[in-house]
């Protein structure tokens, strides 16, 4: 990268739990990001925010995210003056539906139950099978294809002349401009990974061809801030917008420092996302069996992985214990803690499956990670503490297993896996991964998928082609977990 190339750039970074606004430059040849505004975000009641809903309705206060984003931005104008672009990157799979410059209704949450339902009445029409040859994608009841069917009859989607996912609705807020970036495009099930193009019978028969907006890839300049924002935000008249790997997990794999080929990836947060790095899609009958999925990545890359749940069963652990502590004035659970003490505790002799479908939905978690372990035929877990190890392990094996079974499709044995995001800070996580895994776990970086977004903007402003990781491994610092108790899945 041009060494002369000074000016920031803010990254809009959502989670599915929280948010944030970043700023990021390149300073002395490494990569610098300072935090300026952190949110908190997660599901509520659509009867919240709309007339007429069932109780059970989830939604996205996607009106506060703005209120929030916007508030980020001012603070990092006025920190820096000279930011030269902005980034979004979120959660994939949600999108918002628009009309004549408006948005009609709510961002509906991936966890709705509507969805669930909705997953017969597409496969009266397309066959699961005939869904994973098209796209490519793990069945997971909440892609955006059974988000629509589940809407299909709805006059929203009738009366909506436009579909954007959540960044590119954020993308549109800020400039004007409608357009869909490729990486989350391929979240949606609605590209087709043979074509690389919209997937033409699927979106007919969903109701919304024509009102899919135009691809583009990242590093695509989607449009300037519109000026009315740009004296809001304290901002120059010539921010640009530019389009990173919007998807947060392809934000995060372009910045992962992968060793080589031979590696595979764990991004880990509310979800792990477990794969390889490959040239080209697997689309083949036992890929599709196996629960793979292929989604793309920066430059033309195939991200195979698979989607398992990650640290949410940890937070959704904590959250329910903490409800009940309000209730009764105990202290309240602290994860740090727990982890501490699960360290100290034998390995679970039966474990839980994370990607099962009972622990989708939000409540509950330590009742229904119990009554797993209990079905399994394993006792009930005694303490806290013993809940979490259960969780931990759990998730350890997961990886390390999900890992080995992606390389395998791409022809090889991962060398190492990296993991990165949140999980990357759980020694104990990535301890049990690599012992169970028989292969070392690099952790780091934590910010990997803001990270993502900042450079691909800089590479973008700057006009250079550059080692994108080789500038992650030159700006922080990654720590290696070398197995213990050797147990090879190879």
């Amino acid at each position: 990268m041009n060494p002369e190339f000074q000016a920031p750039v803010a990254a809009i970074d959502l989670g599915a739990t929280s948010g944030r606004v970043m700023i990021g430059a390149l300073v002395d040849g490494k990569l610098e990001l300072e935090l300026v505004h952190r949110f908190a975000n997660g599901p509520v009641p659509l009867a919240s925010l709309e007339e007429g809903a069932q109780a059970e309705d989830l939604s996205w206060d996607i009106d506060e995210l703005w209120v929030q984003i916007r508030q980020g931005l001012t603070l990092a104008f006025a920190r820096r003056p000279d930011i030269a672009a902005i980034g979004v990157d979120s959660w994939a799979v949600d999108y918002a539906l628009l009309a004549d410059g408006q948005r009609l209704g709510q961002v509906r949450h991936y966890r709705d139950p509507r969805n669930v339902r909705a997953v017969p009445e597409l496969e009266k029409h397309f066959e699961r099978a005939e869904l994973f040859e098209r796209n490519g994608l793990q069945f997971l009841p909440f892609n955006t294809v059974y988000q629509l069917e589940a809407e299909r009859a709805q006059s929203r989607l009738r009366d909506a002349q436009s579909v954007l996912l959540v960044p590119d609705y954020i993308n549109w807020l800020l400039t004007g401009a409608a357009r869909c970036e490729w990486t989350n495009a391929s979240t949606t099930g609605l590209l087709n990974q043979r074509t690389g193009g919209w997937d033409e019978r699927l979106a007919s028969h969903l109701g919304v061809d024509g009102k899919l907006p135009e691809l583009i890839h990242p590093g695509h300049v989607v449009g300037t801030l519109l000026p009315q924002l740009a004296a809001e935000l304290g901002a120059g008249s010539e921010v640009k917008v530019v389009a990173v790997a919007s998807h947060d997990t392809a934000s995060a794999v372009a910045a992962t420092p992968l060793a080589g080929p031979r590696s595979a990836y764990v991004s880990c947060g509310t979800w792990g996302l477990v794969g390889v790095e490959l040239d080209a899609p697997v689309l083949s009958r036992e890929a599709q069996h196996a629960g793979f999925t292929n989604e793309l990545g920066l430059d033309q890359s195939v991200r195979f992985l698979k989607n398992v749940t990650g640290t949410f069963l940890l937070s959704e652990s904590i959250r329910h214990w903490n409800e009940q502590s309000a209730q009764s004035g105990e202290p309240e659970a602290n994860l740090e803690e727990l982890l501490s003490q699960a360290e100290t505790l034998p390995v679970p002799a039966v474990l839980i499956d994370p990607q099962d479908e009972r622990f989708l939905a939000p409540g509950r978690m330590p009742q229904r990670v119990s009554e797993a372990v209990v079905a399994a035929g394993g006792a009930a877990p005694s303490t806290r503490a013993e809940l979490i190890r259960v969780i931990i392990e759990s998730l350890a094996s997961s990886f390390a297993t999900q890992a080995f079974a992606a390389a395998a499709f791409g022809g090889f044995e991962p060398e190492n896996i990296h993991v990165v995001g949140g999980g990357s800070q759980g020694r104990l996580l990535c301890q049990r991964t690599a012992d169970l895994a028989g292969v070392p776990v690099v952790a780091g970086p934590v910010e990997c998928t803001a990270l993502g977004n900042v450079l691909v903007q800089l590479r973008t402003l700057s006009g250079s082609q550059v080692d994108l990781r080789e500038m992650v491994r030159a700006s922080v610092k990654l720590e290696t977990y070398q197995p213990e108790r050797t147990h090879s899945l190879a």
